[in-house]
Parts: C-alpha cells; structure tokens; sequence
C-alpha cells in the first residue's frame, strides 16, 4: 500500500510538473507576441500562429481562415505603427488538454493614439513541430 501512495505521489508531481512547464513556454510565447506588437512587429507577432491554411481566427466581424488572411487583417487594422500602440494581455487560465494542446483564456488591450480598445480571447494552442503555436484564436 505504501508503495501504490508513493507512486501515485509521484506520478501526480510529474503530471504538475509537466503543466507547468506547459503553461511556462505558453506564457513565454505570449510575451514575445506582446514585445513584438509594442515594437510595431507584425511578422514577429503573426511568428506565434500556425502558418497553414488552416489557421482559424473569430471575430465579431466573422471567421478569417488562414495565415495569410489573419495577417492581411491585422495588417488592414494596424497598418501604422501609431495604431498598433501598446498591447497588453491578462492571462485568466491556462488549461492543459493533452501534452501537445492548451486553451488559454484571457483579456486584451491595446493603447493608441485613437484610444483604448480591449476585449477577450481565447486561444487554443497547440505545439507542432516542438513550438507551440495558436490554431485558433476567438476574440472579442
């Protein structure tokens, strides 16, 4: 019996282990996100979606499918370094479903000469190719 509450002991510290670390390198890309925006990179910002066709973005303004037509969008959006102004991101959770695929939710906002905007997100992100990159991203 103490052998079963010792295993099952360390089979749980592995599993929160591996959360955290999960929830660590998730975190870590979301702060590149931010610092790329800040400094007006839209490409250094896009670096963290799947670059595949499809990419899924929704939007009060509907569903964009792939890479490229999410760039374009935020291109169109922010197409001066004055209107991408300053992003901030809260993270509420970061919710582990596998190994490979984590939901985040969280809150936005972005600072610029045209005032605030903000709203909420939530991103599924999934690690492909050993990086962790978003394949579907829900803002509000």
């Amino acid at each position: 019996m103490k052998q079963l509450i010792v295993l099952l002991l360390l089979l749980y510290s592995s599993l929160l282990f591996a959360q955290s670390k999960q929830e660590k390198e998730i975190r870590a890309v979301l702060a590149l996100q931010q610092v790329a925006w800040n400094k007006a990179d839209l490409t250094g910002f896009m670096a963290h979606y799947w670059q595949s066709d499809s990419l899924q973005f929704v939007s009060k303004k509907g569903i964009k499918k792939g890479w490229q037509a999410v760039y374009d969008g935020y291109q169109k959006n922010y197409a001066a370094k004055n209107e991408m102004g300053v992003l901030t991101f809260h993270i509420f959770s970061i919710e582990a479903c596998s190994k490979k695929d984590a939901i985040v939710v969280g809150s936005w906002k972005v600072q610029n000469t045209s005032g605030n905007s903000e709203g909420y997100f939530t991103l599924w992100f999934k690690k492909i190719n050993n990086k962790w990159v978003i394949i579907l991203d829900h803002t509000s």
